[in-house]
């Protein structure tokens, strides 16, 4: 009988380093500020070599985008079905919020870390160039579209995040159902 050595691609073992890393990143930053945490604490809690770390990151904030990158490339992953192509708005409003909030709550740990150190910036800014990047209608007036609703789809879930989502899913869903189908004014 031979013992059979699983052998990972290169790319697969680089994912799986860069995915070491950022948790052990989130890790650390759940005990201790961003700023005192080295290098050498990251690669020793996400047992990786300098090396593997410096191959794949420059610096501590590159992780913390790389890590905010995919979360968000998560989130999009689940809401395409329910999402125009050409132009990032929810075909269907009602999947597209409750399954948005389901993948966020999966992934509540991570965010709360991340709000709680005051990255918060970065969510919004990945977010806005995650949603701007993977529309096709790039016109002046569908970009400013896509901030706004960037910007209130951030605001509602930095709300529910510092609420310690107090709300369900289902509650979230049905109120933010309700802002969007009502109007900004009653002109």
């Amino acid at each position: 009988m031979s013992d059979t050595i699983k052998r990972y691609s290169n790319k697969e073992t680089n994912r799986l380093t860069r995915e070491a890393i950022c948790t052990a990143l989130v890790l650390l930053m759940k005990d201790q500020s961003f700023e005192k945490i080295g290098i050498t604490d990251i690669v020793r809690r996400a047992g990786v070599s300098r090396t593997a770390y410096y191959s794949n990151y420059s610096s501590k904030h590159e992780i913390l985008f790389d890590l905010v990158d995919s979360l968000i490339s998560e989130v999009n992953q689940k809401l395409l079905p329910y999402t125009d192509e050409r132009t990032g708005k929810a075909k269907y409003p009602r999947e597209f919020i409750k399954n948005m909030f389901e993948v966020l709550y999966q992934q509540r740990n991570i965010y709360k870390t991340l709000y709680d150190a005051k990255f918060n910036y970065i969510i919004l800014d990945r977010l806005n160039h995650s949603m701007i990047t993977h529309v096709q209608d790039q016109s002046e007036e569908n970009i400013y579209r896509i901030y706004f609703n960037a910007g209130a789809l951030y605001n509602v879930f930095s709300k529910w995040i510092q609420s310690d989502m107090s709300k369900t899913i289902e509650e979230m869903t049905e109120i933010c159902l309700k802002i969007y189908h009502t109007p900004m004014s009653q002109e």
